[in-house]
């Protein structure tokens, strides 16, 4: 008896001493739509069973990530709905990690995947510039008269509405950069092999400058330094050619589409 007692007293000793383990942070993810058309919004929430402070998503594993947290003794609460588009065709992955509120130590991820298909979307193949301000002349004055470096190293940018992950909100972003074509080249860009797939029912912002290599001339000539193109006024006849111009600056520029 005395023997048993004894046991008994050690167990429950040792009983009292253990810590309490804490809880994991667990992460789900649950599309709201997980098939989605070109420039189309694909939603989902982030769920997790205690409170995280900040978030951070990817869409190469990690390798590039942007993150968001709230101040110290602040969190997201244990849900929030994640708005994402894209104008790449195939499957998506996001790559979603979370930290801990409580103890910023401790994270945890896991990764959704959409489904992006082309839809109606149009595909950018082609840009031809014809004309802009002072072509053929000097737009590099270090050169001579004579010389070809005195041309325009022409390049263009596109940019077009993209969709705030967290807010929801469309704003613009800078979506692709030409090749420079020195000293003028031939001001035409085959794009045919480009992934440029954007809505028909959407617009596309276009940039034109002169690349001098220590700083960029504008040869819009702005403000404004962009140029709007309205895509859905194309959209019933579908035109495989639409012109940019602009008289005041002698501006000419085709698109080449495919619908």
């Amino acid at each position: 008896m005395l023997i048993l007692a004894v046991l008994f007293s050690c167990s429950s000793s040792d009983n009292d001493t253990l810590e309490p383990q804490e809880e994991p942070i667990t992460l789900e993810l649950v599309a709201v739509n997980n098939i989605v058309g070109i420039d189309e919004v694909a939603t989902f929430q982030v769920k997790t069973n205690k409170p995280f402070g900040s978030i951070t998503h990817s869409t190469d594993n990690f390798t590039n990530a942007t993150t968001i947290s709230k101040n110290a003794g602040d969190s997201f609460g244990t849900s929030l709905t994640l708005y994402v588009n894209t104008a790449n065709i195939g499957v998506i992955t996001y790559s979603i990690r979370v930290r801990d509120a409580v103890d910023d130590q401790i994270t945890t991820t896991n990764t959704i995947s959409f489904t992006v298909e082309k839809g109606n979307a149009l595909h950018i193949k082609e840009v031809l510039v014809n004309n802009f301000y002072d072509k053929d002349a000097t737009w590099d004055p270090e050169f001579s008269d004579t010389d070809p470096n005195r041309l325009a190293d022409v390049f263009f940018a596109l940019s077009k509405p993209h969709i705030d992950i967290f807010t929801g909100q469309l704003t613009k972003r800078l979506w692709y950069t030409s090749d420079i074509k020195e000293n003028q080249g031939d001001l035409l860009w085959n794009l045919s092999q480009e992934n440029l797939y954007i809505n028909p029912n959407g617009f596309l912002i276009l940039g034109l400058a002169d690349d001098d290599g220590n700083f960029v001339q504008d040869l819009l000539l702005g403000p404004p330094t962009e140029r709007e193109i309205s895509l859905s006024q194309y959209s019933t006849t579908q035109p495989t050619r639409i012109t940019l111009e602009d008289t005041s600056i002698n501006l000419d520029l085709d698109f080449g589409l495919v619908w």
